[in-house]
């Protein structure tokens, strides 16, 4: 019997590729993580904004379902309802708040009056009052919601 001699041919990758492979991924890495440490915060903001967005839209929907004034006031880490135009008296509590009628945001976002008064929507679902409301997360990134007069709730 006759033994045949077989060539092996060796696979795998030169010391020359895995650095060029190991460079190209350095550049990416060099240019992807300040983007994302400039958009991981504003995108925190942005999702605050429009949760506010829904917070205010909810409120005039309370205010047509309820045939009632709603005051919409900025709190401490969030906001309240309340069912009168003054933002006066024992803020509305219900699904969503905690036990002072707050609905908070995440990740340490505030709101605050930024111009105008507390929007107050009526019956019809229309702003009786107009105001704009900044959002701010930890970073000092903020924007800012507006409730204009026809009641249409937006974010710039």
């Amino acid at each position: 019997m006759m033994r045949r001699l077989v060539s092996r041919s060796e696979y795998g990758y030169t010391l020359a590729e895995l650095l060029v492979v190991l460079a190209v991924i350095s550049i990416l890495a060099f240019i992807a993580v300040p983007f994302l440490l400039t958009y991981i915060p504003r995108a925190t903001v942005n999702y605050a904004a429009r949760e506010l967005q829904s917070g205010l839209n909810r409120a005039k929907f309370m205010a047509v379902t309820t045939r009632q004034p709603v005051c919409v006031q900025p709190a401490t880490a969030g906001y309240q309802f309340f069912q009168n135009t003054t933002c006066t008296g024992t803020p509305w509590s219900g699904t969503g708040t905690d036990a002072n009628g707050v609905f908070t945001l995440a990740n340490n976002i505030t709101v605050v009056l930024a111009a105008g008064s507390k929007p107050v929507f009526n019956q019809f679902g229309v702003a009786v009052q107009t105001g704009t409301l900044r959002v701010t997360g930890p970073t000092g990134i903020s924007t800012t919601v507006s409730v204009q007069a026809s009641g249409r709730v937006t974010i710039p």
